[in-house]
């Protein structure tokens, strides 16, 4: 009977690692010699190449090895036609050992016969699975590729029941084989196309579970042109489509970021009455949050609930999460009132800071108060940058008198007012036209209703009248009244900032009378001046002509160690310039003093500066010794770039050396001689 010639291709390779070609020849080359004259030979050689072609090897616990075998694994579940031929050779071995045994071995030396290792390392068999009978292997590959695919394990069961127990490969094997591509490690659509055509020319039809596992298979690695020629197949074959895959095709249509497509697939099954898995949806609601399609989350969302099925905390935290950060402000609400409100998420305290910037910037008050409910009803402490949203919130909306109120219970509730809690207000009565009457009778209400009004909101409508009436006679006396009934408003008084608004709106009137009483009450009242108190005064004083008064200010005003912004000093400077009164000259010469000083103050610090920044002390010399012990090239490069920086910071700072005065000492010192 004449023998069948060996086909060597990748199955081959997959289910025999260690087949080597060459040695498979010699050894059978020598097989022929042997068997027409030594039987015994013969029975040797055979013996050499069935364990050459199949030797087994344990796993191998070096990483770089576990990483070669990563390819190997590919290639070992890209071909299973050849497993057929392989179950041919094993039956013609078998049948020339049995042939040889029959023979009378004569006493005839014989020589060894070499067989080449194997060149590349391959994967064992654990010797459990060899133990086990085919039913039970046949059952195991099922439940694996089932429940935890692996390609790995698939080939090692496909090895014992094909190559060494002469099961004849059928379609449920490679049904199993493709499922096993569903690992999403080592899986590959590249695999899955491989093993379809080899059935189909094997002449072994795949049918449906097949195709629907090789949909399973490219849900995972996604391939759209295999996916449609499975499509394909199963029209032309008259084969309907399952529900699993119709999942199967939506999750690759949507790891391929075809959101439309995947969409347009839902509504189909829909109208099949085809339930859409929770899997499924939540792959989708999550893709669609990376790429902010929030209105088509929040559809899907709604659709979800009103079908009365139930999504994962994890979905709706994640949801919540994105949403506020891009400032959605519907599927934000929709998220917060269906989980948070209801007690059945509670959400981070970063999140619920963005829920509260959302309602600020749309002026959402029902948002916001849940939020501060929300706050309350966990125990977390209300910070000044909550209350201030908060305050936003209600501005957005429109409604100052709240906004008032908010500030005065904030400052009830121990979180004093900064500055920037009234800027808010004053930039929305400025924008509004709000009068400041109007303003003050809303603080009014808010005392009489029992609640304690701070300085910062009595003074932020003081600073109004200075925007509210072009007519600064009536701005004046408006904040002069306000400033008279502040102490039944606010029991603690004014403070520096209500003197400076005054002062203020004083100086854009030019009245002067109504200032020398606003510095009397501060000087009755102890009320200690800053440096903005200084400036507004000097400049006043200095609109008028009173260049004497404008003096005494800024000497009293170094005295207490404050200094004038760049702005009113240049303002101060240009008024003195102009004038030729003996008091502006004096003014003139004092700020030249004050200004020189500070410039020695800022070239002292930057000189500190210096000193931390170079090693040496003013310019290295040239005879500097080396204290690192670097080599003399290195060392001057150091010196030359230690050179460079401090002359750019002496220009930095004005101290670059003046030739010009440098010039004339030189000249001085030589007349001298």
């Amino acid at each position: 009977m004449p023998h069948r010639g060996l086909i060597v291709d990748g199955l081959w390779r997959c289910l025999c690692p260690s087949f080597n070609p060459i040695s498979f020849k010699n050894a059978t080359t020598l097989s022929a010699s042997l068997r027409r004259t030594q039987s015994l030979c013969a029975v040797k050689s055979a013996s050499v190449r069935s364990k050459s072609a199949f030797a087994r090897r344990p796993y191998s616990t070096n990483p770089t090895h576990d990483a070669t075998n990563v390819n190997q694994s590919k290639l070992e579940a890209s071909n299973l036609s050849t497993l057929q031929d392989a179950h041919e050779s094993k039956q013609e071995e078998e049948q020339a050992k049995d042939e040889s045994q029959n023979e009378a071995p004569p006493k005839l030396k014989f020589k060894r016969v070499m067989v080449r290792k194997p060149s590349r390392a391959t994967f064992g068999v654990p010797k459990d699975l060899e133990q086990r009978s085919t039913t039970n292997l046949e059952n195991l590959l099922q439940k694996l590729v089932a429940k935890s695919p692996n390609i790995r394990g698939a080939t090692q069961i496909l090895r014992i029941l094909i190559r060494d127990r002469n099961v004849r490969p059928e379609v449920r094997h490679y049904r199993a084989l493709i499922l096993a591509n569903t690992d999403a490690r080592y899986g590959s659509p590249e695999n899955v196309r491989n093993l379809l055509k080899e059935m189909e020319n094997n002449g072994i039809p795949a049918d449906s579970g097949t195709l629907h596992a090789a949909l399973r298979a490219v849900a995972v690695h996604p391939d759209y042109l295999l996916r449609q020629e499975i499509l394909y197949t199963l029209r032309d074959r008259w084969l309907s489509l399952s529900p699993s895959g119709w999942h199967h095709v939506v999750a690759g249509l949507i790891r391929e970021h075809q959101f439309e497509l995947a969409l347009d697939h839902i509504a189909h099954m829909e109208r099949k009455d085809i339930p859409v898995e929770s899997w499924l949806h939540s792959l989708l609601v999550y893709n669609l949050c990376e790429v902010e399609e929030f209105d088509e989350v929040l559809n899907l969302m709604r659709g979800r609930v009103n079908q009365g099925h139930e999504m994962t905390l994890n979905l709706w935290l994640y949801v919540l999460d994105l949403a506020s950060e891009a400032l959605h402000h519907e599927l934000t609400t929709y998220v917060w009132t269906r989980v948070v409100e209801l007690g059945y998420l509670n959400p981070s305290r970063g999140v619920c800071s963005n829920v509260l910037t959302l309602a600020s910037r749309t002026g959402d008050t029902e948002l916001a108060a849940s939020v501060l409910r929300f706050f309350e009803k966990t125990g977390v402490p209300f910070s000044l940058e909550d209350y201030e949203k908060f305050v936003e919130t209600h501005l957005m909306a429109g409604d100052l008198y709240t906004a008032f109120n908010i500030l005065c219970g904030m400052h009830e509730s121990g979180t004093e007012l900064e500055e920037s809690s009234v800027r808010g207000i004053l930039t929305y009565m400025i924008r509004t036209g709000t009068q400041p009457r109007d303003a003050w009778a809303m603080l009014k209400r808010i005392k009489s209703s029992g609640k304690s009004v701070p300085i910062g909101c009595a003074n932020v409508v003081i600073e109004l009248c200075e925007h509210a009436s072009p007519d600064g006679d009536s701005a004046v006396d408006q904040a002069i009244r306000f400033y008279k009934e502040l102490y039944t408003l606010c029991p603690g008084g004014a403070d520096v900032a209500t003197y400076n608004s005054i002062i203020q709106i004083c100086r854009n009137a030019k009245d002067t009378q109504a200032c020398m009483f606003v510095i009397k009450e501060m000087a009755a009242l102890g009320v200690s001046p800053d440096a903005t108190t200084f400036e507004r005064l000097i400049q006043m004083s200095l609109d008028s002509g009173n260049f004497q008064s404008g003096l005494m200010y800024f000497r009293d005003m170094t005295e207490r160690g404050f200094t004038l912004n760049t702005a009113a000093e240049t303002e101060i400077w240009k008024q003195c310039q102009q004038s030729e009164d003996e008091f502006a000259s004096l003014l003139r010469s004092s700020l030249q003093t004050d200004m020189d000083h500070k410039k020695r103050e800022s070239r002292t610090e930057m000189m500190s500066e210096l000193a931390g920044l170079i090693d040496l002390d003013g310019m290295p010399a040239e005879d500097a010794s080396n204290p690192a012990g670097k080599r003399p090239s290195e060392w001057m490069k150091l010196r030359e770039q230690r050179r460079r920086m401090w002359r750019d910071l002496r220009k930095a700072a004005g101290l670059s050396p003046d030739r010009s005065r440098r010039r004339q000492s030189a000249i001085a010192q030589r007349s001298k001689h």
